[in-house]
C-alpha cells in the first residue's frame, strides 16, 4: 500500500513539475532576463584581434594613433596590455603583479625602470663578468664530458647552454654565494613552471570571479600550478631574506636584482589611497610601499624565466644559422682567431667590443628573432586610435604587433 501511494506521488510530481517550471519562467523579472542575456552575450562573445606585420601601419597606430587620443581630448595613450596574467598575478587573485602581468600604470613604470636603470644598465654589467666566466668554463667542462661520455657522437648542446645561463641569472638575481645545489633546484622548478604553461592557458585571461570557477573546474592544473609556486617560495624566500639581512656595504659589490627591489618604493595606486581615507584609516598619507614577499618571489620567478629562456632561444638560432651557412662560421672564427693569441683557451670580454663581424651576426639574429615575438595593445575606453583609413578602431580590440614580420625585410626573399 506504501509502495502504491509513493508511485502515484512520483507520477504526480513528474506531471506537475514541467508546468510549474514553464510558469516560474514565464514570470520571470525583466531584470533578471537582462542580467542572463548580458551574462550569455559575454560569456558567448569573440574577442577581435588585428595583426599588425606592416612597419608604416605599426607607427602610424603606435606613434600617430597615441598623438590622436591625446589630441583629441581623451585620456588614454594606447599603453594598455590585454588582460593576461603572469602565474603569480593568476595564483594571489591579482593581488601580486610582475611587470608582464601589471596593467600599464605607476606600479607598472616603477617596477619597469628599476629593472632597466639596475641590473640591465650597462653601467652594471662589468660586475657580472665573474660569474659570466664561471658559466663560460662551466659550460667548456660540460660539453667536453659529454664528448668522452658519448664517444664523439653529437652533443645535445641545449641543455648546457640553458643551464649555463641561468647560472648567470640567478648570479645577477640573489648575488653570488648561492649554493650550486639550489641553482639546480631552481632551474629544475623554473623548466616545471615553463612546461606547465601551455596548459593552464584558461586562468591566464579570465577574470577574478571567474577564475574561482575555473579553479573547480581544472583542480588538478591549479594544484600543479600551486605546489610549483610552493617549490618557488621555498627556494627564494631564504635567499631574498639573505640580500635583506646583508645590504649592498660597498660600491664595488655587484649589483643583484632582488637588492634593487627591497630598495624600491613603488606608488600606491590613487583608488587604493582614496579607499583608505574613506575608511577612515591612516594610510591616506602614505603614498608609497614597499613589496611584498609574495611580489618578490614573482619578480624573481619573472626574471629568471624570462631572461633564461630568451637569451636560450636567442643562442639556439644563432647557432643553428651558423651551421646552416658554414660561410659565415669560417669568417666568425676567423675574426675571433686573428683577435686573440693561439693558445687562448677564451676570448676576454675586452676583445669582444672588437669582432664586429660577430657582433653583426648577433644583431641580425635578434632582428630575424627577436625575444619577444609579439607586442599586445588592447584598445581601451579613453583611447582613440584610429587606423591608416582614419576610421577609429573599436573599444576592447587587440592589437598584435608581430616583431618578427616587422623586423624583416618585404624586398629579400
Amino acid at each position: 500500500m506504501h509502495q502504491a501511494i509513493m508511485q502515484v506521488v512520483v507520477l504526480l510530481l513528474l506531471l506537475v513539475l514541467p508546468a510549474v517550471v514553464m510558469i516560474v519562467r514565464r514570470a520571470a523579472m525583466p531584470p533578471v532576463k537582462a542580467r542572463l542575456a548580458t551574462l550569455k552575450s559575454v560569456l558567448t562573445s569573440k574577442p577581435q584581434f588585428m595583426f599588425v606585420t606592416d612597419c608604416a601601419t605599426a607607427r602610424h597606430l603606435l606613434v600617430r594613433g597615441g598623438r590622436a587620443a591625446a589630441g583629441g581630448g581623451g585620456s588614454g595613450s594606447f599603453s594598455n596590455r590585454m588582460p593576461s596574467m603572469s602565474p603569480s598575478a593568476f595564483l594571489s587573485g591579482r593581488a601580486y603583479h610582475n611587470i608582464n602581468s601589471a596593467p600599464y600604470g605607476q606600479l607598472w613604470r616603477a617596477l619597469r625602470h628599476n629593472l632597466t636603470s639596475g641590473v640591465l644598465h650597462p653601467t652594471h654589467q662589468h660586475g657580472y663578468a665573474p660569474a659570466r666566466r664561471r658559466a663560460l668554463r662551466g659550460l667548456i667542462a660540460d660539453l667536453r664530458e659529454q664528448q668522452l661520455t658519448n664517444g664523439g657522437a653529437a652533443l645535445s648542446a641545449s641543455e648546457s647552454i640553458r643551464s649555463a645561463v641561468f647560472r648567470v641569472n640567478s648570479t645577477i638575481c640573489f648575488g653570488d654565494g648561492v649554493d650550486a645545489a639550489v641553482v639546480r633546484a631552481m632551474d629544475d622548478v623554473q623548466m616545471e613552471l615553463v612546461l606547465a604553461l601551455t596548459s593552464v592557458q584558461m586562468f591566464m585571461s579570465v577574470s577574478v570571479p571567474f577564475l574561482v570557477a575555473s579553479r573547480l573546474v581544472y583542480r588538478k592544473r591549479w594544484n600543479v600550478l600551486a605546489a610549483i609556486r610552493k617549490k618557488q617560495e621555498e627556494l627564494y624566500l631564504p635567499l631574498i631574506d639573505g640580500c635583506r639581512r646583508s645590504r649592498r656595504g660597498h660600491s664595488d659589490e655587484a649589483l643583484t636584482y632582488v637588492h634593487t627591489l627591497l630598495g624600491l618604493q613603488v606608488p600606491v595606486e590613487l583608488e587604493a589611497v582614496e579607499a583608505a581615507g574613506a575608511a577612515g584609516g591612516t594610510q591616506q598619507r602614505r603614498q608609497q610601499r614597499s613589496l611584498e614577499d609574495g611580489e618578490l618571489v614573482g619578480l624573481c620567478s619573472e626574471f629568471l624565466g624570462s631572461s633564461t629562456e630568451a637569451t636560450v632561444a636567442s643562442l639556439q638560432w644563432i647557432m643553428a644559422h651558423l651551421i646552416k651557412r658554414p660561410a659565415i662560421q669560417e669568417a666568425v672564427r676567423w675574426e675571433i682567431e686573428a683577435a686573440v693569441d693561439a693558445d687562448a683557451e677564451e676570448v676576454g670580454e675586452e676583445v669582444l667590443g672588437k669582432l664586429d663581424y660577430l657582433n653583426a651576426v648577433i644583431l641580425e639574429a635578434l632582428r630575424l628573432y627577436p625575444t619577444t615575438a609579439r607586442v599586445f595593445r588592447q584598445v581601451r575606453q579613453d583611447d582613440q586610435v584610429v587606423d591608416c583609413d582614419g576610421q577609429r578602431i573599436s573599444v576592447g580590440t587587440t592589437m598584435v604587433f608581430v616583431l618578427d614580420a616587422l623586423g624583416r625585410d618585404k624586398t629579400v626573399g
